[in-house]
């Protein structure tokens, strides 16, 4: 007798059985590292219009019916056809609609189905496209259609992102998009170099969707030099054939990949590569020229542009420089026009991408101190003397500008007569000590709405973000598309999720909080802070390193960046472990204390709390500081409203019975400027005080506010915070405030606190 399983214990082992497949084929997507953007049900950057279904149609043979002008060789149709295929479809160039299949793609001008788009038409705006997927019969027809060349490829790209695997088959969600970008042809992405697969560029067209790809492979190719890095000039590479040539080599597969979908793309050179004189550009030599047109030339055959960095490194210029020009704005002008002509006539849409000395500014005072030539005086030289095919970089009116106005943007595109090429320096939290970092689903990205005004992006040429940080240019780039709906936070999730996968999003929250307390610790110098805590330093260091350990390999992949940041933080652990000054870092605690009770008189025994620089959270960490007659302490500092250290706060118990007011006791510092930095101190938010700060600028001195009664917490924890009212965004000179210390203590206990250094 044989007996029937019970169709329900059946179907559970069937539906078990299929989990078990589609997790199995999800797992070889999520190690396949084009098979990014993954899957989240939606497309970013966020659509001007999308209506979602709750339809997915079957991929598994696919009809693709390509319209007037397109053919089978077409790169565009290759991404869709290498999409489905990579998630288990089949794909076939078919030439009526009538062949069988599951879904019919109609792509591009095909005729067909029209009255299947109920009168949709595609967004008569640059880069422009439409999605709509409908039914015929018992067949889904997928439209695919752009206003333009870019706007079919970003038609392609984002109905790519709708494509997932359900019950071990491969499928797209049904949608309806209508889209533009709001700044059309501005977006770049800035890679550092590429691998012999151009995968670099091929994140930048299907996951950021960059009109503009910016490498710095030349630049670094000093690294391939047989000599150490310090005595590599940056001719040597390029007289080295065996070294040029392997160049040659990735630009031309970058080229082949980008060009045939219209992606502009440059590559860096820096012929300013060391402070060697000898290693300094000959603006008049005819053998710097010569090696500058070489790299041209190649660029240019690939299919690519030419990028100079002049930036940090022009001045001082080379003595021939001196003699032949007398000043740097002459010099420039001169080279980048022999450059520029040297590869122009043979490749007439060859164009440089210069970044100068000066590119920063704002319209404020002309800066003339800092490099012994006149600021202005050099953009406007290179704005009347370039040719419009070499386009200018700018930061901003800082090297690292947060808040730029219209006027601003005015200022430079009237000194060097084309739009900028705008080139962010810096976003994200300043992290003890680090870089500019963004931790995705920590860090929501509001500079992209907060810093500029409206019509910003398009009143540039480009806008990058320097950096291949992938979670910045995504936010960025889902920002300059769809400004308006713009949502700092959704975006930072998504963006996340497109890199990670939605299912490995807590655990990228995980190790990215891990990461975050340990950055209060310093990023690569021990700070007296982490030595002070040690025990901590190395639990946290264990714990963050057991998550990545645990960690789906997707979390290691490069676009999330958590395998730098998890050396990093190793290193830094090995370094305070073995730094022979760990017992003089723990002493300078006891050191600032002890200073503190000589300069206010606080007994031993008495009721107070002191505060040292190593108590306050600043966006930086302390460090020593003397000038003249102010003399070496060791201190934490706050610089303008608008930078990323506009305020320092510690918070503490209070360590006696609370009776009435207190007295709050700071030694500061001012900036050595006019007038004196407008500072505001707050007691668990709470004003103590705010103005011009009345601390002097020549010599540390103490002074003393009070703090009412009603402002603290007696058995839970207090803030003090000190804001830099200053509206400012340097991060490097005055506006600013300095302190040294702060004790609290019950008012009336006071004693000679007023007393100059000094005295």
């Amino acid at each position: 007798m044989i007996l029937k399983k019970p169709a329900g214990i059946f179907a559970g082992m069937m539906t078990a059985m299929s989990v078990m497949a589609e997790a199995a084929c999800m797992d070889n997507l999520m190690a396949d590292e084009r098979a990014l953007p993954f899957y989240t049900g939606e497309i970013q950057p966020v659509p001007q219009q999308a209506v979602y279904q709750d339809v997915f149609m079957p991929l598994t043979r696919c009809c693709l019916l390509l319209g007037d002008g397109l053919e089978a060789s077409d790169q565009r149709v290759n991404l869709l056809a290498e999409r489905i295929r990579r998630y288990g479809g089949r794909v076939e160039i078919v030439a009526t609609p009538e062949a069988p299949g599951d879904v019919l793609f109609l792509i591009g001008s095909t005729g067909r189905h029209a009255e299947l788009l109920a009168g949709r038409v595609v967004p008569a705006r640059p880069e422009g496209y439409l999605i709509h997927a409908a039914k015929s019969a018992q067949r889904h027809v997928i439209f695919l259609q752009g206003h333009d060349f870019h706007g079919l490829l970003w038609a392609i790209t984002a109905f790519n992102q709708l494509v997932t695997v359900r019950e071990n088959q491969p499928v797209a969600r049904g949608a309806t998009i209508l889209d533009y970008p709001d700044a059309p042809g501005r977006r770049a992405y800035t890679p550092f170099q590429d691998d012999d697969d151009a995968t670099m560029a091929w994140f930048g067209v299907n996951v950021v969707r960059a009109n503009f790809i910016q490498y710095r492979q030349v630049r670094m190719l000093y690294r391939q030099m047989p000599q150490p890095w310090a005595k590599v000039d940056w001719r040597m590479p390029l007289r080295d054939e065996k070294v040029f040539q392997g160049w040659e080599s990735r630009i031309r597969k970058i080229g082949a990949y980008l060009n045939p979908l219209r992606i502009a793309w440059c590559d860096a050179m820096q012929p300013l590569s060391s402070v060697r004189t000898e290693d300094l550009v000959r603006s008049k030599s005819e053998e710097d020229i010569h090696l500058a047109a070489k790299v041209g030339l190649s660029l240019a055959a690939a299919g690519g542009h030419l990028m100079i960095m002049y930036d940090d490194f022009r001045f001082p210029i080379h003595p021939d420089d001196v003699r032949d020009f007398k000043f740097a704005r002459a010099a420039d002008v001169y080279f980048l026009n022999r450059v520029y002509e040297a590869v122009a006539v043979k490749y007439p849409e060859f164009k440089i991408y210069f970044c100068p000395p000066f590119y920063w500014g704002g319209g404020e005072k002309d800066d003339t101190a800092t490099y012994g030539e006149s600021r202005d005086e050099y953009l406007k030289a290179i704005g009347a003397g370039l040719p419009p095919a070499i386009e200018i970089f700018w930061t901003g009116s800082r090297v690292k500008s947060n808040v730029v106005t219209r006027e601003q943007v005015a200022w430079i595109t009237g000194l060097i007569k084309r739009k900028p090429v705008f080139w962010q320096n810096a976003c994200g939290t300043f992290r003890g000590g680090s870089p500019y970092y963004a931790y995705p689903g920590l860090d929501p990205m509001r500079a992209w709405k907060d810093w500029y005004y409206d019509g910003f992006y398009n009143d540039l040429q480009y806008y990058a973000y320097n950096g291949e940080y992938a979670y910045i240019t995504m936010t960025l780039h889902d920002a300059m598309w769809n400004t308006q709906a713009y949502d700092p936070a959704a975006s930072g999730v998504m963006a996340a999720k497109k890199l990670t996968g939605p299912d490995n999003y807590q655990k990228l929250l995980e190790l990215y909080g891990q990461l975050e307390k340990l950055d209060q610790y310093g990023w690569l110098t021990p700070t007296a802070l982490a030595a002070r805590n040690i025990g901590e330093v190395r639990a946290h260091t264990a714990r963050l390193v057991e998550l990545y350990e645990a960690a789906p390999p997707v979390l290691k992949s490069r676009w999330m960046q958590l395998p730098e940041f998890v050396q990093w933080k190793q290193s830094y652990l090995v370094k305070l472990m073995k730094n022979p000054q760990l017992e003089k870092l723990a002493e300078v605690d006891r050191l600032v204390r002890e200073l503190a009770i000589k300069e206010t008189g606080l007994q031993p025994d008495a009721p107070g709390l002191i505060l040292t620089p190593n108590d306050f959270q600043a966006g930086r960490q302390p460090q020593y500081y003397a000038w003249r007659d102010a003399g070496r302490r060791h201190v934490i500092w706050i610089n303008g409203a608008r930078s990323a250290a506009p305020d320092m706060a510690a918070v503490f118990q209070l360590p006696y019975a609370l009776a009435g007011g207190s007295s709050l006791a700071i030694a500061g510092l001012d900036h050595n400027a006019a007038p004196p930095c407008r500072i505001r101190i707050l007691m668990n938010g709470n004003q103590v005080f705010a103005g011009a700060n009345p601390f002097r600028s020549d010599r540390w001195t103490v002074q003393t506010f009070e703090v009412k009664g009603a402002y603290l917490r007696d058995g839970a924890p207090n803030t003090l915070k000190i804001e830099n009212l200053e509206d400012a965004d340097s991060m490097t000179s005055a506006p600013w405030f300095m302190l040294n210390y702060a004790v609290l203590r019950p008012a009336g206990s006071a004693v000679g606190i007023a007393a100059e250094e000094g005295r």
